[in-house]
């Protein structure tokens, strides 16, 4: 059954700009690196509520094995060495289980015109 790592992190204090366009970088050519890595998107927050984390990530994966393939591989490592620690002030991380019979763009394809729906609702 396919699975699905998602992790946020709320950045520390001195971190700008540049160290997230780093990051967001970095993690654009994970996924070249570990062939595990079935879908993979991520992005910061766009600040239109409050206490929100700053960046996520969501990752798909084949199986749990796959994504223990990442997690350990050394690109993945090396990008945390050198992006993640002393960097954030708090990460959250959750796995779990997707079902195997919808595409994780058509859920978030859903999701988005749900949302934008609901935006056009709240304008009107």
């Amino acid at each position: 059954m396919p699975f699905r790592h998602v992790v946020m992190f709320q950045w520390a204090d001195d971190v700008d700009e540049n160290h997230v366009d780093g990051v967001r970088a970095a993690l654009d050519n994970l996924p070249e690196q570990i062939s595990q890595v079935r879908q993979y998107v991520h992005g910061s927050d766009v600040g239109v509520a409050e206490g929100n984390f700053d960046y996520v990530l969501v990752a798909d994966f084949d199986t749990v094995d796959d994504w223990r393939t990442y997690r350990d591989h050394p690109a993945h490592q090396l990008f945390i060495a050198e992006h993640i620690v002393g960097k954030i002030k708090q990460r959250a991380a959750v796995q779990y289980q997707t079902p195997g019979t919808r595409d994780a763009m058509d859920v978030a394809q859903d999701q988005l015109a749900k949302y934008l729906a609901e935006l056009d609702d709240d304008i009107s």
